[in-house]
């Protein structure tokens, strides 16, 4: 699993990004050799390169750019969305939140509430919600995708497996009567999928844009999941063709 050190270190790269070894360990208060070893871990797993001494962030990912594009889309939508999926969590619940925007505009909604537990596959997400108190803050091992900032791939599905969740928000880039609740590849899927498997419930987050599509990997027919949250740009005829499958839909108002 990622630990706080190798966040923080995520943190500072973000900022300046690069940094010798030598200043890391004066940021972090730790050894050069601690923070070699962290770096040779986080470099394996895509999350940054490592050059004579300096560590960077790989040189396609920026935390502004594919993400942040992707976010700037329906922001009011994903407002509502977060801020009615925020009304189900309560104190002292442990909930899991995969990556996309959605997903992140309800970890920024939560960084007020204290005494739950975030686990969590994204690493912006992480970010989002380190350094606040009154709350744990767990993430997941994983592959780094760098187009959504989620880890992925089997090391997800280790980390959850011991897990007991009570809540999993879910992104989703299609929302499809027939084809059900689908992806943009499959390592998020099958990531999406653990964190389905280590939950009580599973709610989707989704606007209006993503819903009568079907994308490249199918995550689970929509009766596997307990709960749709969209908002109200929602059609009634797409509102009815949901319903008539026997999902539980919400519409955001806001």
């Amino acid at each position: 699993m990622t630990t706080a050190r190798q966040l923080k270190i995520l943190q500072h790269l973000t900022q300046h990004n690069s940094l010798e070894v030598g200043r890391l360990s004066e940021l972090l208060d730790v050894s050069p050799s601690t923070i070699r070893r962290d770096l040779r871990v986080m470099q394996k797993s895509g999350l940054l390169q490592r050059t004579h001494g300096t560590a960077q962030l790989p040189t396609p990912i920026r935390y502004e750019l594919p993400y942040e594009n992707r976010a700037a889309q329906h922001v009011e939508a994903k407002r509502k969305i977060a801020a009615a999926a925020k009304q189900l969590i309560e104190p002292e619940l442990v909930i899991g939140l995969s990556g996309g925007s959605t997903c992140t505009e309800l970890a920024r909604q939560l960084r007020a509430m204290e005494h739950i537990t975030v686990v969590t596959n994204a690493v912006n997400i992480a970010l989002e919600l380190q350094g606040q108190l009154g709350k744990r803050v767990i993430v997941t091992g994983g592959l780094l995708n760098q187009d959504s900032y989620e880890l992925v791939g089997n090391l997800v599905a280790q980390s959850l497996q011991n897990m007991h969740l009570n809540l999993a928000f879910l992104g989703a880039s299609g929302v499809d009567p027939d084809f059900g609740f689908s992806m943009a590849d499959e390592p998020e899927a099958v990531a999406s999928r653990a964190f389905m498997a280590a939950a009580e419930q599973t709610i989707i987050l989704a606007d209006h844009s993503k819903l009568g599509k079907a994308t490249f990997a199918r995550l689970c027919p929509l009766v596997d999941v307990d709960l749709l949250i969209t908002d109200a740009g929602i059609s009634p005829e797409q509102h009815l063709a949901l319903q008539n499958t026997g999902l539980n839909v919400l519409v955001a108002e806001g």
